[in-house]
């Protein structure tokens, strides 16, 4: 009997494994003639034997993090590792909210802002609309009311409800609305279903601090993006008893799409405690912008921070650990750099610094910043103070000629160009150029622009490296930025040069800022007649070439050249491969850079 390759699995393989066996047994003669009947019942067992192979290898890919791919498999693995995979979360601004009453009649007491009011906004095109998931009340003093600061999230609040069936031996309930924030569900739980008075229960993480009594419930992914409610066993949480009615109320939302929304209105009514509506002029006062909607979290989310999240144990310790918990506290992180305080400069021991790049924006804001740190106290081991800090966005412009040969080629040199944006654009938002410790490397984006077209050459491609800068204005500041790449050290050119801004020193014209190529910073304007330089003030600032740092102090900045008063510097690097040390974000800068094609 002929050795048989059993990890053969291919149709071919397999039917030449049965043809040496039929071949090695005098029993049938035409298994090897195509024509034959035999022939065509082989090629069902080779067909049925692949099919039979296929299914098995899918199914044990599935049983296995690593390899799995169907959505509801990678959630139950997750599970089994303590995982719970995020879902969409809800886009949350914080509003001053306060009203005048303008109604006739005896003037209610307390005004009432019932959970689901709402609040809607205009943004990118589009109106979305947001709701606080709590009651708020506030006191009428005069015929003003202020509710302070409000929590609204993007979406809708639904409500649902469930009676408990203690007859049953498992009653699932199951909140099937695609787009929930788990985050946002809350519970009341009622006696029965007329009862008025309720018991408010609280989403619980872990087991470990649970009693008989904790009024607490569970939610985890099930199949199809649903969420399925768990409450306690009488061991781990109070469990619930026989007719008990269940509210859940939760938001349904868009996701990240009104991530940035700034403006906002009143759309909703307002009450007394009693019920009674009543006639009011509302103030709506943004305190900070819809931050951190997110999608529901990627199977390729999952299959990555699930072992990471298994391995920090919940807690805090290495910065890894941080990593994964600030990603599991604050879904709508782009990316993320954890370093300890001894690394920065000056070294702050007992400090981890963590630098946060949003989906939306550059920076968090103040409110997100403090929300972050309070919930990572609960992971945190008391000796180490977490630090939320804006990443060092560095941006790269890329200045490039490219050669080409017009007897290739039938397009113009405008056509040229575009491939080149086009082809430079799709690598960089294609590799890992973008990020913390990421590296631009200049040999491969040439080599992108010479593959963009087959009549292009080559190419002379330069680098500056550029921050921007938001000044505080009307204030003498010192301002540091860290490029930390070294600068090119030239005696001839300065290597330094910002856009125009206006100074309370010199307040009828624009100044400029450039090095001296020795290490100082100086003041300049432009002559409007011949456009020269006019240096104003000497010695503003310092910059180091080796370090990359430019300091600048004795400045009181009025105005920017740009809307929000914006400042852009740039420098020319020592070395066209650019670094991201600790905070620094690199981040390609395609609408500044410029492609420029030119025939041979």
């Amino acid at each position: 009997m002929p050795y048989t390759q059993l990890a053969n699995l291919d149709f071919a393989d397999i039917k030449a494994s049965l043809v040496d066996y039929l071949r090695a047994n005098s029993d049938f003669t035409d298994y090897d003639f195509e024509g034959s009947t035999l022939s065509t019942m082989l090629d069902v067992l080779a067909y049925n034997t692949y099919y039979t192979a296929f299914n098995t290898n899918m199914v044990i890919n599935e049983m296995f993090l690593d390899s799995a791919s169907l959505r509801d498999n990678v959630v139950s693995l997750a599970k089994q590792i303590g995982y719970r995979p995020r879902s969409t979360t809800a886009p949350l601004a914080k509003l001053d909210f306060s009203i005048s009453y303008s109604g006739q009649g005896t003037i209610p007491t307390t005004c009432v802002l019932k959970r689901g009011t709402g609040f809607t906004t205009s943004f990118d095109d589009a109106i979305y609309q947001f709701v606080v998931v709590d009651d708020h009340e506030a006191p009428l003093n005069g015929n003003t009311a202020s509710f302070g600061t409000v929590d609204v999230y993007q979406g809708t609040l639904i409500k649902q409800s469930f009676t408990i069936n203690t007859a049953l031996k498992k009653q699932k309930f199951v909140l099937n609305n695609p787009g929930l924030d788990a985050s946002t569900i809350k519970i009341r739980v009622y006696e029965n279903e007329t009862s008025t008075s309720y018991e408010t229960y609280d989403v619980a993480d872990n087991i470990l601090d649970l009693d008989s009594s904790s009024k607490v419930f569970f939610v985890e992914e099930s199949l199809d993006e649903q969420y399925e409610l768990f409450f306690g066993d009488g061991v781990y949480g109070k469990k619930l008893q026989h007719n008990n009615f269940v509210e859940v109320t939760y938001v349904v939302t868009d996701g990240e799409d009104a991530n940035g929304a700034k403006t906002f209105s009143f759309s909703g009514i307002l009450t007394s405690k009693t019920g009674t509506p009543f006639s009011f002029t509302p103030t709506v006062t943004t305190v900070s912008a819809a931050q951190g909607g997110a999608e529901i979290e990627s199977v390729s989310s999952i299959k990555y921070s699930a072992p990471k999240t298994f391995a920090a144990q919940d807690r805090a310790v290495t910065s890894d650990d941080y990593a994964s918990i600030v990603r599991k506290v604050f879904p709508a992180t782009a990316d993320i750099i954890t370093f300890g305080g001894e690394q920065d400069e000056p070294p702050e021991f007992g400090k981890v610094k963590i630098a946060i790049k949003p989906k939306v924006g550059t920076a968090l804001s103040s409110f997100t910043k403090q929300d972050i740190v309070k919930k990572l106290r609960d992971y945190t081991i008391a000796s180490v103070t977490p630090e939320i800090i804006d990443p060092s966005i560095l941006y790269i412009e890329l200045s490039s000629v490219v050669s080409y040969k017009s007897s290739k080629t039938t397009e113009t040199k405008a056509e040229i160009s575009k491939k080149v944006t086009t082809a430079v654009d799709e690598y960089t938002a294609s590799s890992q150029t973008e990020k913390f410790n990421g590296r631009f490397r200049h040999s491969r984006y040439a080599a992108v622009i010479d593959g963009a077209d087959p009549s292009i050459s080559s190419n002379i491609t330069n680098v500056t490296l550029r921050k921007d800068f938001y000044p505080t204005l009307n204030s003498t500041f010192y301002y540091e930025l860290c490029f930390l790449n070294e600068f090119k050290d030239s005696c001839d050119d300065p290597v330094m040069k910002s856009t125009g801004f206006v100074v309370s020193e010199y307040p009828t014209f624009t100044v400029y800022l450039e090095d001296d190529t020795a290490g100082k910073i100086d003041l300049y304007r432009l002559n409007s007649l011949t456009g020269e330089k006019v240096y104003v003030q000497k010695e503003v600032g310092e910059i180091d070439y080796q370090k990359g740092e430019i300091k600048l102090y004795n400045l009181t900045i009025i105005s920017g050249s740009f809307s929000d008063n914006k400042i852009e510097i740039r420098v020319e690097p020592a070395s066209k491969d650019v670094n991201a040390v600790r905070e620094v974000y690199l981040d390609v800068d395609i609408s500044k850079s410029n492609f420029s094609a030119v025939p041979e």
